[in-house]
């Protein structure tokens, strides 16, 4: 178990509040071994649901690789930080 395990209080209480009212589930998560998976399928989720607000036209750009994404919000990281 990672040391880290101790520092993560938020998720503890989240834990222990789900399963004092829902304990099957807790159980379900105790015994679910794909986590670390399951993580990297939800980061990727949340990376790319932005991608759903803008028009299709800049989706299929971004596809096609004819607007490089990182390097606009860089621009825009910096132009915000100069404001």
């Amino acid at each position: 178990m990672s040391t880290k395990t101790s520092t993560y209080e938020g998720l503890k209480a989240f834990l222990t509040g789900l399963g004092r009212s829902k304990p099957a589930a807790l159980a379900f998560i105790a015994g679910y071994e794909q986590w670390p998976e399951a993580a990297q399928r939800e980061i990727e989720r949340r990376a790319t649901a932005f991608l759903a607000q803008l028009p299709d036209e800049e989706v299929a750009a971004i596809a096609r690789r004819e607007v490089n994404l990182q390097e606009i919000a860089w621009q825009v990281q910096v132009h915000i930080a100069e404001e």
